[in-house]
């Protein structure tokens, strides 16, 4: 009997792990293109997939470019 559980960070499902009859990990299958990074990854537990979700979610978010604050001018 396989199992699955549902990965979310914040208020989306970011994809979900599976793992089949016999084998000893989960493998991730990314839910939004955000995530895809983290597809077909395998991991040790659902808890250890969705750390390294919630990590790449960081990363990601530290990767943007700071926002300048710009000042109107009036033509």
């Amino acid at each position: 009997m396989s199992q699955s559980y549902i990965i979310e960070v914040g208020d989306d499902q970011i994809g979900l792990v599976l793992r089949d009859t016999g084998e000893s990990e989960f493998r991730f299958h990314a839910a939004l293109p955000a995530y895809q990074p983290l597809d077909g990854r395998r991991f040790a537990s659902a808890a250890l997939a969705e750390k390294a979700a919630r990590a790449h979610r960081a990363q990601a978010l530290s990767r943007r470019p700071a926002q300048q604050h710009l000042r109107r001018v009036e033509l």
